[in-house]
């Protein structure tokens, strides 16, 4: 333990750390949305300013990782012809030609993982192996954090609740004589010589440590790393309040609280002992570059194929705008399951027009409903300007607020003691009707009660011809337009809202196109929208919908509403919705098993309502492209699922706002799912989120695989395995334009931030000109 009078000299030593250094630092880690509201997340968000072999690099050192597939992997996929010896030309350089990246891959079975910068617990866990000091720190941590975030879960609050977390953790600490009891001696009379500042406490800690062979920035990014979940859930407590003009300074405090644990463990396991010339004089870890350059040129060489068949495939295709007027039109989201319907839809009814847009429909607003979370409703680049709610008659009114009195109940006795297993096991069939009620209760979103916006008139002409103008549908409107926002159905699954529309930040596209298609049919709007030179002809009615991803059923909104003239236009949407639907199902059937069903429909209604069930849909598994393009370029194509699909005509975006939009947003949230889906697949356990089988809620926030440690970040296993095999091959996201390429250079030019994506290799970038493709590679382009 440390003496007073060594502590005394080593506290009076405290030196400056330097702010860059410490921000640097924390912008390494990604936000983590709760489960209310999961997106897909960017796990490489703070990162993207380094080139991607860089990054590999330094997360190596940071994780004992590098984000690469292992060498047998690639090999194997090269054996398999998934990598040719013409994708291997493609990814050599000066460096790694042809002959030495093969000559490497095949005398390289694996890449073992490596030995990250160390923690002092990690160090003492080396000479003390029994010790597990590491685990226990991000126990500790993790339990905290639990009860200081608790989202409304738990019945028994702190009592420092209203403090911030590090203030809070320092009245907790000298009560808790849970670490003395683990075998670190004096911690809480420790804990108690700190500096109060968060801070001033990491500086105090970090004197302390005086790590010497590592740079202050890697250290501190090592030390979040190792609470990585809850880390990433605190920067997205952060990020949201900085997007609404609002300092936060959680992160630095949940980092005061790491460092101080280890400043605990230096004081009682290393100062004065044998071993403290040997952490003063560790090394930062030695990353094999080498390797990891290969790895990286594998894995372009990985994506190669994919790319120039895409390209190719394309540039054959005709660009062209669709000049007859349809027989109807359906906005979907970019989203790739809707590639899929909008594919099935334009085979059901002739002479009709999909589109692709973003699922928000240009409508951003922030909804509270009367049966789930409140929340907003747009890309979570976006603060939406707009506030809705759900208006229900007075008797629903009545039984809702029952409903939630009951609920509340059923929730206060399920986080009793008298809700353990073996209470359960002793009730027996007596909760078989509380079961059966929560999976009929699992159905979803079948009832659409009306909603209230007080939204002044310009702002929703604004609206209006912002979605119009974005999604291209300024002419030739058909007399019925379908506006199908998406959402899944599932029952038991905490990680349900992340098979919902990230457009929609995590949930369901109704209300989104359903404020879209009232704003579009109001008279006042139109007029607004005529005078800004878009005429929506008379005869043209919005409707709303919503398709179901896990049963592909959609269902349309405020039926009511469509005029008697347009009954039959009404019906012909009705059949075709219906044969799209089924002809989508038996498409998917194979990837979920459910080839050989008897009743397709009522097998995978099932699975939307099995508790049981660890994979209602695969949602975006397998993602690989975003196409933005007219429609006349991929109409004819089988994308496999596999694509967003952004309509753009360039021709009338004569100023590139469509397309800077277009880059900077929808571009961005596609690359975010994208290496969120990459991460997960190419290290499971360190970018996932486990198995579904194992996971507990905690604190409404997120989730524990088994019933401890850390939060846990990306997808559960089942999202990207079937079992057997991975089903999703980590590509990294191919973005298709068709457009010159100097026009996006334009863009690029005056949109640093997104140039840095392409440029440092996060994504790729390939423009259609004519029948010819164009592939970007940092700055210059080339025929692909």
């Amino acid at each position: 333990m440390l003496s007073a009078s060594k502590q005394d000299v080593a506290l009076k030593a405290v030196p400056t750390i330097s702010p860059e250094a410490l921000d640097d630092a924390l912008s390494r880690i990604p936000p983590l949305w709760p489960l209310k509201h999961f997106v897909a997340v960017n796990p490489f968000a703070g990162l993207l300013h380094l080139p991607f072999s860089q990054a590999c690099t330094l997360l190596q050192k940071a994780t004992g990782a590098a984000p690469l597939l292992q060498p047998h992997e690639y090999l194997a996929a090269f054996d398999a012809g998934q990598i040719t010896l013409e994708d291997v030309a493609t990814a050599a350089d000066a460096t790694w030609n042809s002959e030495r990246l093969l000559q490497w891959i095949t005398s390289t079975p694996a890449a073992a993982k490596g030995q990250p910068i160390l923690t002092v617990a990690d160090f003492v866990d080396e000479f003390h192996p029994r010790a597990r000091l590491k685990n226990f720190i991000v126990e500790e941590i993790s339990k905290w954090c639990a009860v200081t975030y608790d989202d409304n879960q738990t019945t028994w609050n702190s009592p420092w609740k209203h403090l911030g977390p590090f203030a809070a953790w320092r009245q907790a600490a000298p009560h808790d004589r849970n670490p003395e009891a683990f075998g670190i001696k004096g911690f809480r009379d420790f804990i108690k010589t700190l500096p109060q500042d968060a801070d001033a406490c990491i500086a105090t800690c970090l004197a302390l440590l005086a790590p010497r062979q590592v740079s202050t920035q890697d250290f501190l990014h090592r030390q979040l790393a190792s609470i990585a979940g809850w880390a990433g859930y605190v920067q997205y407590l952060v990020r949201e309040d900085k997007l609404r003009g609002k300092s936060n300074p959680a992160l630095h405090e949940l980092l005061a609280i790491r460092l101080a644990y280890d400043a605990a463990l230096w004081a009682v396991f290393v100062q004065g002992s044998e071993r403290e010339s040997d952490w003063r004089n560790v090394r930062g870890p030695v990353v094999d570059t080498h390797s990891i350059g290969a790895l990286c040129r594998w894995q372009l060489a990985y994506e190669a194929g994919y790319q120039r068949n895409l390209a190719r495939t394309l540039a054959a295709q005709p660009s062209h705008q669709l000049s007859e007027r349809p027989t109807l039109q359906a906005v979907f989201c970019i989203d790739v399951r809707s590639e899929v319907f909008r594919r099935h839809l334009e085979a059901a009814s002739a002479g009709s027009q999909t589109i692709g847009f973003a699922g928000f429909f240009g409508f951003p607003v922030h909804h509270n409903p009367v049966a789930s979370e409140a929340g907003a409703r747009c890309p979570v680049l976006l603060v939406p300007p707009v506030a809705t709610h759900e208006a229900l008659p007075a008797e629903q009114a009545q039984r809702h607020t029952q409903h939630k009195l009951q609920a509340g109940a059923w929730k206060a006795f399920s986080n009793s003691a008298t809700s353990c297993f073996s209470f359960v096991e002793t009730a027996g069939l007596g909760f078989a009707a509380a079961l059966a009620a929560r999976r009929k209760g699992a159905k979803a979103r079948q009832g659409a009660p009306a909603f209230a916006a007080d939204v002044p008139l310009t702002t929703r002409i604004g609206m209006a011809q912002g979605a119009l103008r974005n999604m291209g549908l300024t002419q030739n409107f058909a007399r019925l337009v379908l506006l199908c926002g998406h959402g899944s159905q599932s029952a038991n699954n905490p990680y349900a809202s992340a098979l919902d529309c990230g457009a929609c930040g995590g949930h369901a596209g109704d209300v989104n196109a359903r404020l879209a298609a009232s704003t579009l049919n109001n008279a006042q709007v139109r007029a607004g929208l005529a005078s800004a030179g878009i005429a929506i002809p008379d005869d043209t009615v919005f409707i709303a919908g919503l398709h179901n991803t896990t049963t592909d059923n959609v269902i349309l909104f405020d039926l009511e509403q469509v005029p008697a003239s347009h009954n039959k236009d009404l019906l012909a949407l009705q059949t075709s919705l219906q044969q799209a639907g089924m002809n989508a199902r038996v498409e998917r059937a194979p990837r979920l098993g459910l080839s050989h069903a008897a009743d397709l429909e009522q097998a995978v209604q099932k699975q939307a309502t099995d508790t049981s069930q660890v994979r209602p849909e695969w949602a975006l598994a397998n993602n690989a492209a975003l196409i933005a393009a007219p429609r006349s370029r991929t109409s004819a194509l089988n994308l496999q699922g596999r694509v967003f699909l952004h309509d753009y005509n360039a021709s009338a975006d004569t100023d590139n706002s469509v397309l800077t939009l277009i880059l900077c947003a929808p571009v961005v949230v596609a690359s975010w799912i994208n290496l969120q889906y990459y991460a997960s697949r190419v290290d499971p356990e360190l970018y996932g989120s486990g198995n579904k089988v194992l996971h507990n809620v905690v604190g409404g926030v997120g989730v524990w695989e088994g019933n401890g440690g850390d939060l846990r970040v990306g997808l559960p296993l089942q999202s990207i395995h079937d079992g057997q095999r991975f089903v999703h091959e980590p590509r990294r996201l191919t973005v298709v334009i068709d457009v010159d390429h100097q026009r996006i250079d334009d863009v690029l030019a005056a949109q640093p931030q997104v140039r840095e994506l392409f440029h440092n290799g996060w994504i790729h970038l390939i423009a259609l000109e004519g029948a010819q493709a164009l592939r970007y590679n940092q700055g210059s382009w080339a025929l692909v």
